[in-house]
């Protein structure tokens, strides 16, 4: 029932027609990171830490990032879906995951 319904608000954020805006200010991994990553507007801040931390520990990483993630240029969806590698805010700019 949970993952219905996580993945219903996946797509819903994701074919919206009204503008969604996922301000990622502090700690935003696991689920926080599926629901953020869908929406047009995406903005980092100095506090931000953006991770798929499940991965890790041999998890699959959410719903959201196994859609998002292996759309991400060359192998950098890869290595953080098999790492769970931490980003600070504006390295997820520079790699254009997330905006200012």
């Amino acid at each position: 029932m949970i993952f219905s319904f996580v993945f219903s608000l996946d797509h819903l954020i994701g074919t919206y027609k009204k503008p969604y805006i996922a301000i990622i200010n502090g700690i935003t991994m696991g689920g926080g990171v599926g629901l953020s990553i869908h929406g047009k507007y995406r903005i980092a801040t100095e506090k931000t830490l953006f991770a798929m931390p499940e991965t890790a520990i041999g998890l699959f990483p959410d719903v959201g990032a196994t859609y998002f993630l292996p759309r991400l240029k060359g192998k950098l969806g890869i290595y953080l879906g098999l790492t769970g590698h931490r980003l600070k805010g504006i390295t997820s700019v520079l790699l254009r995951i997330l905006y200012t």
